[in-house]
This record gives structure tokens, C-alpha cells and sequence, in this order.
């Protein structure tokens, strides 16, 4: 694992795209062209395979995931795809039958999970969403909550808990202290987390507890021409429709005006949960916390190196919050 992080990001690239190509052969596949199109929180891969069709390979080099979680997964995209007013990407199964692949990565020093998609065309328009994007985005993740309410897997699958301050990622900041982390910024953050497991409690009373996506923003979204899709299921889990709200107006918070469409886009579908302004607040807050837990964890190379920065930028936002009440996706 240490070899892996000291590796540049190219170098890093460079060996994943040699075990990506390897564990084609879990699906009776061969690439003729693969190119890394996304090495982030996960690793993306386009390729052409023997039969000229295009396929997208997301190898999840940080996954928590275990095999009912993955199968979960896919039995939430069959149901999305049988139902029809969601678009969103169904595995594609490898030759055991399975919805991904497993396979060791040297340079990890552990199995990673691979997952195989038909390529999906279409724009991503994460920095510059229409108005009518985000009122879209609000429709869909509306219509994902209608559907989802009431809705289980079946067999062993299921779905993790997310409604928790760091969601189902291990705790990578108070159990090991850290010495990049000050004093100040502890306390800063204990302090979030300590009113965010509350709240959370707090929630558990009053909403039914159900799947959402856990992770809607417009990175993980596709459009062509009007056709929306929904991409990248992984942190799908068990919570509130408040906290899925939260997650994605925390992505918006640069101009307040881009909530205001998220949330007509919902209440066009469905109606919004209840909440004080308060409440909302902190859970757009409490996303500060998991991003800043994770980057702890990653072994992306260029998100390690950000990890001072994104300290400050965790610090200012989070005595503006206590300041104002209110959460800025400060600089």
C-alpha cells in the first residue's frame, strides 16, 4: 500500500488500467482501446471491447462494500429500469452470474471490487447546472423516494446504514489522531459530529426510514439533450429523504438561488419532508465532515495531496457555520 501512494497519479493510472484490463477476463471480455476517463473517489474506464460495443469498468479502489451490498445495488437498478421513469445504468453480469468482479490488486494489498456498464452518453454539467438541471435533479430524486419507500431487496442482499455523521465509511479522524488536524479543528469537528449523531436520532422518530442515493450531485449525473441519468449507486444505503436533500444542496451552496429550484423541482413530485431550517442546516454541514473523513482514507494520489488545503477550507467553513447558523461553501 505505501508504493501505491507514493506513486504519482499517472503511475497510479497507469497500474489500474493493467488490472482493469486483466479482470475483463471475469467476463469472457477482451478491451481493444480502455482509457481512464475518471481517478477520483473511484477509478472509471471506457473501453471497447472484442464485440465493438462501448462499456464503462468502475474499479471502487475505496469500496466498504461487501457482496449483499453490491447485490442490493443491482436489484435496486432492475427495479429502476423495470418501473422506467429513472434512467440509470444495470450492470452487466460476469460469467458467474455475479453483478461485479473481485479480483487482488497488488498495490493495494486487497481484493477490489469492479463493476462493468454499458457507456452511457451524455454531459456531465457538474460546475455549470441550468436552472432547469437542478429542477430536474429535485423531480428525480423525488420520484427515486417515492419509489424506494417500502421497497427491499430480496435474498441476503441489503443495504448499509448511512443515516449516521460519517455514514458507513470507518472512521478515519478521531480514532487516530492526526497530527495535520489542530486542536482547533478537533473540537471543531468533534462538536459537528457529536450534533449530528442527535440529530439523526432525532429523525429516526420522526421519518420512515428508507434507500436513498446518498450522493446526488452533478457529478454523478449524465444528460442528452432533456434525458437525465443517474450514475454511481455505490453510497446508496439506508436513511432520510432530509439527508439525501442535504447532501446534494450541499454541492449548490456556492449560490443559494440553486436550492430554491432543487426543492420546487421535489415538491412538483412530492411533498417535502418537513423540517426546521436548523435541522437542514446541520446536515448540509455534517457532508463538510464525511468528505473531509474520507479524503483520510483514499489512496488517490491527487486527493491525498489536497488534503491541507481542504483542511482550511473544512476550518473557515465551520466557524462561519457556528457563526452564522448557516453553512457557505467557503474557499
Amino acid at each position: 500500500m505505501s508504493e501505491y501512494l507514493e506513486m504519482s497519479q499517472e503511475e497510479q493510472i497507469a497500474e489500474l488500467t493493467e488490472f482493469a484490463t486483466d479482470v475483463l477476463g471475469q467476463y469472457g471480455m477482451t478491451a481493444k482501446t480502455i482509457e481512464c476517463v475518471n481517478h477520483g473517489h473511484n477509478t472509471t474506464f471506457k473501453f471497447v471491447a472484442g464485440d465493438d460495443q462501448t462499456y464503462a469498468l468502475r474499479v471502487s479502489t475505496t469500496s466498504t462494500k461487501w457482496p449483499e451490498h453490491i447485490w442490493a445495488e443491482s436489484q435496486w437498478l432492475l427495479e429502476l429500469k423495470r418501473e422506467g421513469s429513472i434512467s440509470a445504468p444495470l450492470p452487466i453480469l460476469n460469467l458467474q452470474g455475479e453483478p461485479n468482479a473481485n479480483q487482488y490488486f497488488f498495490y493495494q494489498g486487497s481484493n477490489l471490487d469492479v463493476i462493468v456498464y454499458p457507456w452511457i452518453e451524455g454531459e456531465i454539467v457538474e460546475d455549470d447546472p441550468s436552472n432547469e438541471n437542478i429542477f430536474a435533479l429535485g423531480q428525480a430524486m423525488a420520484k427515486l423516494h417515492q419509489l424506494s419507500l417500502g421497497w427491499e431487496p430480496t435474498g441476503y442482499a441489503n443495504f448499509l446504514d448511512v443515516d449516521r455523521a460519517l455514514m458507513v465509511r470507518r472512521d478515519n479522524l478521531f480514532e487516530i489522531r492526526h497530527e495535520s488536524i489542530s486542536e482547533e479543528l478537533y473540537k471543531l469537528l468533534e462538536d459537528l459530529r457529536d450534533q449530528s449523531e442527535k440529530l439523526f436520532e432525532q429523525l429516526k422518530e420522526r421519518f420512515d426510514r428508507q434507500l436513498i442515493h446518498a450522493d446526488l450531485h452533478f457529478g454523478n449525473i449524465l444528460f442528452n439533450g432533456d434525458h437525465m441519468t443517474i450514475l454511481d449507486f455505490d453510497d446508496a444505503g439506508i436513511g432520510s429523504r432530509l439527508q439525501d436533500i442535504a447532501i446534494s444542496i450541499f454541492y449548490l451552496r456556492k449560490d443559494r438561488e440553486h436550492e430554491k429550484h432543487l426543492l420546487e423541482g421535489y415538491a412538483s413530485v412530492a411533498p417535502l419532508p418537513e423540517f426546521e431550517p436548523w435541522e437542514l442546516e446541520l446536515l448540509i454541514t455534517n457532508r463538510q465532515l464525511v468528505l473531509l473523513n474520507f479524503l483520510f482514507e483514499t489512496t488517490n494520489a491527487d486527493m491525498v495531496a489536497l488534503i491541507p488545503e481542504y483542511l482550511g477550507k473544512t476550518e473557515r467553513r465551520l466557524k462561519h457555520y457556528i457563526e452564522t447558523g448557516e453553512f457557505s461553501l467557503l474557499d
